[in-house]
């Protein structure tokens, strides 16, 4: 009797428990993501996805009354996944569509890429591994050019084999270099990415393609500072080069984001900075 009075009360707890953790993995991410949006709910959709403001949600300018989901593989790749979707009964549709459901990890959690996967739901299948593929291509270009702006990532580039090898005879000056550059640069990318998301909570009215670029800007410098909680060369270096890129890219932005545009080339610029400052003292004798 004793027994069965404790076991509720345990089973009652880890039901509660679970109920409470929401939606982990990938799938279940997915899931939750999609019913929100069949159930017209855009707000609770949002929080499954890397929209930073709810007002640019426009529900993939679909009605999804009466549409169902399916569910197929499931691919992570570290901070990146993808989970084979198929929709069926989509308005002036007959057959069902297979689509694509991306997804990314920022602060530990799993989120759907909604820009991604809303560009594979436009295109297909089909056109959405063209556009992958172009899209990789227009990363490496944009790399290219930031590089091309950028002496200090070069200078990375070029002492990465010597850095490299610091890091891995555990040189405690090195080490102790780069953790304060981490320390500096993940400051700096968080003071970017709440203002680049000020700007996009600011001009709730300008072009979508705007919204889309600051959107995705907030998205990348989120993931590189979260990189940086254990940093070594690489993440470093790579968060450097995402911070060139972004500022890059968000000078094509239109003119009402001039004042922005400045105060954002002036911060890539102080990252370089420190940047410079690191590689010169690393180049420095320790005796």
């Amino acid at each position: 009797m004793t027994t069965q009075y404790l076991l509720f009360p345990l089973i009652a707890v880890t039901f509660l428990l679970s109920a409470c953790s929401g939606p982990n993995t990938p799938q279940e991410v997915s899931e939750a993501f999609w019913q929100s949006m069949l159930e017209g709910d855009a707000g609770s959709a949002n929080t499954y996805s890397t929209l930073v403001d709810d007002a640019a949600s426009d529900s993939y300018e679909q009605d999804w009354r009466g549409v169902g989901v399916d569910w197929g593989r499931v691919v992570i790749d570290g901070h990146q996944a993808s989970v084979e979707t198929t929709l069926r009964g989509l308005k002036g549709q007959s057959e069902p569509r297979e689509v694509t459901t991306y997804l990314v990890k920022k602060d530990d959690q799993w989120l759907v890429d909604y820009y991604r996967t809303g560009d594979a739901l436009d295109r297909g299948p089909l056109f959405g591994d063209v556009l992958n593929k172009l899209g990789r291509l227009g990363e490496e270009l944009q790399a290219r050019r930031s590089q091309q702006s950028s002496e200090m990532v070069r200078e990375i580039e070029r002492l990465n084999d010597d850095l490299e090898q610091k890091a891995e005879q555990a040189n405690e000056h090195f080490s102790s270099l780069l953790q304060e550059y981490a320390e500096a640069l993940e400051h700096h990318l968080d003071a970017f990415s709440r203002s680049i998301n000020e700007a996009l909570q600011n001009h709730p009215a300008a072009p979508p393609e705007d919204r889309r670029r600051l959107n995705q800007a907030v998205l990348r410098l989120d993931v590189q500072r979260d990189n940086l909680d254990t940093p070594d060369l690489r993440s470093v270096a790579r968060s450097s080069q995402t911070a060139v890129q972004t500022q890059l890219e968000l000078a094509q932005l239109s003119d009402e984001f001039a004042g922005y545009k400045a105060e954002w080339k002036q911060r890539v610029a102080k990252m370089e900075e420190g940047l410079a400052d690191l590689l010169q003292r690393a180049r420095q004798p320790t005796g």
